[in-house]
């Protein structure tokens, strides 16, 4: 139940709203892997993104290092319940 979702902090089941370097606007449901669906906005928090996100509040900068080796800095702008 997303009620039942702390939004202190992301974990698996939040919904989050994340900003780049350049401000635009993301946002993802943190899954398990077998409910991942990456076209659907749904991430798996063993992927780069979603693990580098987990622990973290809003208003907190994670750096995100892509498969590729380079870097991404995120905001963390809101969390809630998955949608």
């Amino acid at each position: 139940d997303s009620a039942d979702i702390d939004t202190s902090v992301i974990s698996v089941g939040s919904h989050v709203k994340i900003k780049d370097e350049d401000g635009d606007e993301e946002e993802y449901d943190i899954t398990g892997s077998t409910e991942a669906d990456p076209l659907e906005g749904k991430i798996s928090d063993e992927s780069p993104i979603g693990s580098a996100l987990i622990g973290h509040g809003v208003g907190d900068k994670v750096v995100v290092t892509l498969p590729n080796g380079n870097t991404v800095t995120y905001e963390v702008v809101a969390i809630s319940g998955a949608i």
